[in-house]
């Protein structure tokens, strides 16, 4: 074993006469052997003559107070000062590496102090490795967080937006450690250890998921309306519920969640419905309410600064269409919009996306893009026996995936009908029509795994039974449909997970799957 020579300041200067090497005719109390040693030679020259010495060990040293550049040896070393040598006082030294370079180094030996190993730490700003940013002040050595007394505090102290210790390495979050996930990005991705946001309405179990900015809604903006309770009673409780969706959203705040009850008897609201804010309008569990438009008004209206979240809530007989999106943005869950004059749903220079939802056997058809509009449909069924174009792309552009898309009689009847669809794509659907006319007129559609009628040379018509009620609007597959459907998609990761039923998916990349949105268990 061997010293490193890290020398310690000591707070006061002994002046005495020293008996080293030799003997001084004219004490020096300056002389570095005299007072502090190395401390006084690095607080004169630095790291130019940083040891301390006696004349008579190096008389080249007597011209710089005993100051000299090389590391002398022990007994010629006075490192402590006070006269001694470090043969006979070493208390200003530590236990050096064991490496015979006497450089004391605890990694790289590279002596250059960066904080990277070189000697021992005394704090974090010593500890410049992101992997090891910690001082473990008992050895002097940079750690992990893990390797402190409380690793979560450290990495807290360390960077607050980072407060969680996992693993070793400070993150955002972590199982049952979710503190830091608020506002827009209020879900731990447990695998990335980093606050996003909500995907899906299930991650906040106690409201909804704003789907467009990440957040979920405040609990606290849940009210509940009951079209069976007197308007003017209540204050939106579930005992004391709003008559109307209007009564509800006049007495909410900067964002609304609804709940929606069904009336006695099957009656619907009848209402007109603007959304301009965020806002979410859910069935109430196990209930099935109706509403429609009011005055030749679409039952819902979502202006461009609105935010329309609607899950199960059944959208029908109206004047007008069943959803219009005239700028705004609608996502469309688990719903039916049917019935209604014109059509299922409008979208005018807005976004919808349309999933597990029926929109069947509307007047004026079923979905129209127009206004540069943009469409997402997954998983539903869309159309009638209407001689209407089903899904019209008049100027926008769609993504449509495992949806099943039917058309009626009629020479301008179209399943999807577009001028131009080269920014739009179908994939993994079914798509039928009474009509001898094609089945999709839309140049420059990109089409994949899809079960057509033109695609599989068979023909669909009044009298063919591939679905339980055609024209009734329930495209389910009646179990008498062509064997070829079955196989005809190719599941992708990104696909949905089920089917319109929530019947699952094969979930493996390039596997063979059912056409359409309903497939047979």
């Amino acid at each position: 074993m061997h010293k490193s020579l890290i020398p310690v300041v000591a707070g006061f200067t002994i002046g005495l006469s020293i008996a080293a090497c030799g003997d001084f005719v004219e004490p020096d109390p300056g002389h570095c052997a005299r007072s502090d040693g190395d401390s006084v030679c690095a607080s004169r020259y630095g790291d130019t003559r940083p040891y301390c010495t006696t004349p008579a060990c190096d008389p080249g040293s007597d011209g710089f107070g005993g100051c000299v550049a090389e590391e002398p040896t022990a007994e010629c070393h006075y490192a402590c000062g006070g006269d001694n040598n470090i043969l006979d006082d070493d208390s200003c030294v530590m236990t050096g590496d064991g490496d015979g370079d006497g450089d004391g180094d605890m990694g790289d030996g590279d002596g250059d102090g960066d904080g990277d190993g070189d000697g021992p730490c005394m704090g974090p700003a010593d500890c410049t490795d992101p992997d090891l940013p910690f001082c473990d002040m008992a050895s002097g050595e940079c750690v992990t967080c893990d390797a402190t007394p409380d690793g979560d505090a450290s990495c807290a102290e360390l960077d607050p937006a980072t407060p969680v210790c996992e693993g070793g390495v400070c993150v955002q979050c972590a199982e049952g450690k979710v503190d830091a996930c608020v506002d827009t990005t209020p879900i731990c991705d447990l695998d990335a250890g980093g606050c996003v946001g909500c995907s899906d309405h299930a991650q906040c179990p106690e409201s909804a998921c704003n789907l467009a900015d990440g957040n979920c809604f405040d609990p606290a903006s849940v009210v509940h309306v009951d079209g069976d309770n007197g308007c003017g009673t209540g204050d939106g409780s579930d005992g004391a519920p709003y008559c109307s969706v209007a009564e509800a959203l006049g007495a909410s705040g900067v964002e609304a969640f609804i709940i929606l009850h069904e009336r006695l008897n099957d009656l619907e609201y009848s209402e007109m419905t603007n959304i301009a804010k965020s806002t979410a309008i859910f069935s109430a569990p196990g209930e099935s309410p109706i509403t429609k438009g009011l005055g030749g008004s679409p039952g819902i209206t979502v202006s461009n600064t609105g935010q329309l979240f609607i899950r199960g809530i059944e959208v029908s007989g109206g004047p007008n269409a069943g959803i219009a999106v005239n700028g705004g943005q609608a996502w469309i869950d688990e719903c039916r919009i049917n019935s209604n004059t014109t059509l299922g749903v409008s979208i005018n220079g807005g976004s919808a996306t349309i999933r597990r939802s029926h929109i069947v056997n509307n007047d004026g058809g079923g979905i129209l893009v127009d206004g540069g509009g943009t469409l997402v449909l997954e998983n539903s069924f869309i159309g009638g026996s209407q001689n209407q174009r089903v899904l019209d792309i008049a100027d926008g552009q769609a993504t449509i995936g495992y949806s099943t898309i039917g058309a009626g009689f009629g020479n301008t009847s179209r399943s999807i009908a577009c001028v131009d669809g080269a920014n739009s794509v179908v994939r993994n659907s079914l798509i039928v029509s009474y009509s001898d006319q094609p089945e999709i007129d839309c140049p420059n559609l990109q089409q994949v795994a899809n079960f057509t009628e033109d695609g599989s040379g068979m023909m669909f018509d009044d009298l063919s039974e591939w679905f339980v009620d055609f024209e009734g609007g329930d495209f389910h597959l009646s179990g008498t449909h062509p064997a070829e459907i079955e196989s005809a998609a190719t599941w992708q990761t990104g696909d949905p997970a089920t089917d319109i039923d929530g019947d699952p998916r094969p979930m493996t990349d390039n596997s063979s799957d059912f056409a359409g949105a309903d497939r047979v268990p």
